[in-house]
């Protein structure tokens, strides 16, 4: 038995189908055919059986790849094909080939009070505005703000982002998380709330560290370094 090759096994499909809609024409190129028959079907519906197409008014002519993106120099080459019939207008190249396009999760806002017993759960980072409660849990895959005093648990990397920070302006809380790293409430002496700078909890070391917010920027510009 013969041995087939490129499109002949796809015996519905040509390498090239040409179809009218309203406002012109679309060149359907094969994605399974190899480039060497799109070319050759193309010249012989050209210059064969589609050739009436040719010898009406301008055509717009739209070229769907399927799931291939032709190269620049393929495209080129195309357009050289068409470019001797004077009616065709090329207006694109349509690809269903997508590449995937890695999305930031949305950070998720709370606005008031996390109450006991409430447990705010996100993929990405937490802004709580307002105070996290003695009984109330906040986790978090990123980082977690809270602008307010954070008196319940705060979990935040908790799938795994070791470089993930607690941000609170005032730190009271009954557990804190980062990772897999727990840690009680950071030692923070006998001072007022009232003179309480924001600061922020974050790994160092493996051990939990508590920092002015103001030094943020330096700790999160080391750990993109790939320092420790």
């Amino acid at each position: 038995m013969a041995h087939q090759t490129g499109c002949e096994p796809l015996r519905t499909r040509t390498p090239v189908t040409i179809k009218g809609i309203r406002d012109g024409l679309v060149f359907i190129l094969n994605d399974q055919c190899s480039f060497e028959e799109i070319l050759t079907d193309l010249d012989e519906k050209m210059n064969g059986s589609h050739q009436r197409l040719l010898l009406g008014p301008l055509v717009r002519v739209t070229l769907q790849t399927g799931s291939r993106k032709f190269s620049d120099l393929e495209e080129a080459q195309i357009r050289e094909k068409l470019s001797g019939h004077g009616n065709l207008i090329i207006q694109e190249f349509q690809s269903s080939s997508v590449v995937p396009v890695k999305q930031e999760p949305v950070p998720f806002i709370h606005h008031g009070t996390v109450r006991s017993g409430q447990v705010i759960e996100h993929d990405g980072d937490v802004v709580v505005v307002g105070d996290i409660n003695p009984g109330a849990q906040v986790l978090a895959t990123g980082d977690i703000y809270v602008m307010g005093t954070l008196r319940g648990m705060a979990h935040a990397g908790c799938k795994g982002d070791e470089n993930a920070v607690i941000a609170a302006v005032f730190f009271r809380p009954t557990q804190l998380r980062i990772h897999d790293v727990i840690s009680r409430s950071p030692d923070t002496g006998d001072r007022d709330l009232g003179e309480t700078e924001m600061e922020f909890a974050y790994l160092r070391d493996k051990q939990m560290a508590v920092d002015k917010i103001s030094h943020l920027y330096s700790i999160r510009a080391r750990d993109f370094r790939g320092g420790n």
